[in-house]
Parts: C-alpha cells; structure tokens; sequence
C-alpha cells in the first residue's frame, strides 16, 4: 500500500483535529505550557516490576479520563508495596485542550523515572505525581524550592510589584479554591508584573495557604531576576515581566469549556479516519512551523482542512 493511500487511525490524529475543530468552533485555545520545569524522581526502587508497572499504567489510564472532563485528576491501583496512588493538574488558566496536551506531555516524561516506584514532574501548565503511598495531603516536602531564571536583572520599581503581586496571589488563592493569577503594573513604566498560584485540589484551605506562603518565601529570593517559579509538594508559583497567563473565559475560568467538552464527546464517539496525503497537506508536510508540541501519541500537529 503507498502512503498517498494509508489511513491514519483517530487516535493519532485526536489532538492535532481535535485542536482544528476548536479553533474553527471559536473556542478559547492558549499556550499549553508543555515546557518541563523540573522532574524528580523518587529514591525508593519499586517491589516488583510485573505488578508495579500495570498498575502505574492503569492510575495513569484512570487519571486521563478525568483530566480530559476537569483537568484535575486521582487514583490508586493495586495493594501491599505495589500501589500506585497517582495525582495530576492543570494549572487554572489553560482550556480543556491545553490541559491534555500538557497532561500527554507529562505522562510521556514521568515514566522516566522507573525503576523507583514514585516521581513527580513540574511543568509550566500542569503537575503530576505517583507514589506507592497515599501523598494528597502532603503539602511541604525536602525537594521544595525555588528556580529562578537567571538571565534579566530588573529595577527595584518591579521588585516591589512581584511582592505585592505574589501577596494579593497568596490571599486570592486561599479564598479561591487554590487558585489565583495577578496582573500588576510597575509604577512608571509600561511594564507588569505577572504571578500564578496554584494548590493542589487534594489540599484543604489552611493547607493551601501554607504552601503558598512557604512557596513565596522561597521564590521571592529569585528577586531582581525577571522569572522565578517555586515547585513545593502542594503547590506551584511563578512570576514573570511577561505575560505567560493564557486568556480566561467569560465564567473566570478557560477550562470547563461546555462546547470544547461536546466536541471531545463528539470525537470520541466517531470513528475518524485521515489519509495520509490529506494530512500531509492539513500541516504543511508536517512542517515543524505547525507543531503544537510533544503528547503520548507522539507528534501534536495544528491542521487546516479544506
């Protein structure tokens, strides 16, 4: 068979069609922030690889389900030394689809960490973490700290915005579900200071609020530099003078989004297949100029169809 004549199956065009049908819907779509921050890998090696590998497979085969309704997902598999306890979340700002594509990007990295049976991975739009233990309530850890981008030094004008940036972030998130982003102006300039905030929803309030301000202390010290982020076990913080917060939908929050949700259904109800000539022209043969990003079904295209 010639590739002009192959089919390519749904499953590997889902996000690539997935993300046209949004775009042609209207449907608010931003930047996943797939980017890895930071991965860390556990020090305990697992019991037994024939049980704790299926289970991992099928936390992580639970956990994509409701990332794909809700963006926040968790769940255990197994008993005795081989459970896997999983926990996954978008950050609040990204859309349903972006949620998936940094979810996909996470599970592809995660597994890096076998054969130690626990792992959590940071990225810029979401977190993920399994254990062999039950972990939701953890909020401090020894692994939390502080990564700061070393490349621009900034005035004292936008040190004091950070501060107060972050502050108003810490309160907003305590009374907000966990979650907050805050936009500043740096007085006499044309600049902002940018800052999200985000527990996990595993935490209950006063655990929220102890992440934060632990998670402020440290990041807080990567002032005058113009980024830092503080990756604590129950919570994750950034600042930055660019604007990396995605747009917000008119309820305050992009993801949930009914009409990015009846077309998830929709898709995932149909059976969808492309040729590969078709595809080859929808992205331009696969230019990396249209390449969304890196997910579990490999290579994440945008695609115009005619």
């Amino acid at each position: 068979m010639t590739k002009a004549n192959q089919s390519i199956p749904y499953q590997r065009i889902f996000f690539c069609f997935f993300g046209y049908v949004l775009l042609r819907e209207r449907v608010v779509v931003g930047d996943p922030r797939s980017q890895t921050v930071q991965v860390m890998c556990g020090r305990q090696l697992e019991h037994n690889a024939t049980i704790f590998v299926p289970n991992f497979v099928a936390t992580m085969e639970n956990i994509s389900e409701q990332m794909r309704a809700s963006g926040f997902g968790v769940a255990v598999s197994g008993s005795g030394p081989d459970i896997n306890y999983g926990l996954a979340q978008c950050y609040g700002d990204l859309s349903l689809l972006d949620c998936v594509l940094c979810y996909a990007e996470a599970r592809t990295i995660l597994p890096q960490c076998y054969p130690y049976n626990g792992g959590r991975i940071y990225l810029d739009g979401c977190f993920m973490r399994a254990e062999n233990y039950s972990f939701y309530e953890e909020y401090l850890g020894p692994g939390d700290k502080a990564v700061c981008g070393n490349t621009t030094r900034k005035k004292s004008t936008f040190a004091e915005s950070t501060r107060q940036a972050v502050s108003q972030a810490v309160t907003s998130a305590s009374n907000n579900q966990g979650y907050a982003r805050v936009q500043l102006t740096v007085p006499g300039t044309n600049e902002s200071a940018y800052v999200l905030a985000n527990c996990w929803k595993t935490l209950n309030a006063s655990s929220c609020r102890a992440c934060l301000e632990n998670a402020t202390a440290s990041i807080l010290g990567c002032l005058p530099w113009s980024e830092g982020r503080a990756l604590y076990t129950g919570c994750f913080m950034r600042y930055s003078d660019i604007d990396f917060l995605n747009d917000e939908l008119g309820n305050g929050s992009s993801r949930g989004s009914n009409e990015a949700q009846k077309l998830a259904r929709t898709l995932n109800n149909s059976s969808l297949n492309f040729k590969y000539s078709t595809l080859e022209k929808a992205t331009g043969s696969f230019d990396d100029t249209n390449k969304l990003g890196q997910g579990g079904f490999g290579s994440v295209y945008k695609v115009v169809l005619y």
